[in-house]
């Protein structure tokens, strides 16, 4: 799994990390720990590490599989079931923050996600709710598949018509 770049971090491409990183590391640099402690550059790679805020970070351990939820990134957690005779699944979730270390989980998963499967695709919806998550993603579905929603509601008052 590829190691997620620090969104706060001054560099953005690895040509210009690494040169810098090699720079403070001839030069005897070091990096901060998330605990304040200092550790030599020497000691460390450049996969170890991000620039931010004008000094090297050592970066913590983020275990979690990011998920992109629509438009936001969350940690998905466990299932919550559910007794309607609906095909939604839903899941509680965590945000994610970023400081200078890495990634931080929220201390409790806060954002329930609505998710409906089709033959086209996966389809997502977030919310506080379940009813939030289940309207965010009615509205999804009804915009994908409005014109057979459409041709199927009024299917019966075309026919009226024709009578």
């Amino acid at each position: 799994m590829m190691k997620r770049r620090n969104k706060l971090a001054l560099y953005q491409n690895d040509k210009d990390k690494i040169h810098a990183f090699n720079m403070a590391r001839a030069s005897g640099g070091y990096a901060i720990t998330d605990g304040g402690g200092r550790v030599p550059l020497s000691q460390l790679t450049s996969d170890d590490v991000e620039f931010v805020a004008g000094r090297w970070c050592v970066q913590v351990d983020f275990p979690y599989e990011i998920s992109m939820i629509r438009d936001r990134e969350l940690i998905l957690s466990d299932r919550i079931p559910h007794t309607e005779r609906i095909p939604f699944e839903y899941y509680r979730a965590y945000r994610f923050g970023e400081n200078c270390f890495g990634p931080f989980l929220v201390p409790s998963p806060d954002v329930v996600v609505a998710k409906y499967e089709t033959d086209d695709g996966v389809y997502w919806g977030y919310g506080a709710t379940i009813e939030q998550a289940r309207a965010f993603l009615g509205i999804k579905l009804f915009d994908q598949y409005m014109d057979l929603i459409h041709a199927t509601a009024c299917r019966g008052a075309k026919n009226n018509q024709k009578k």
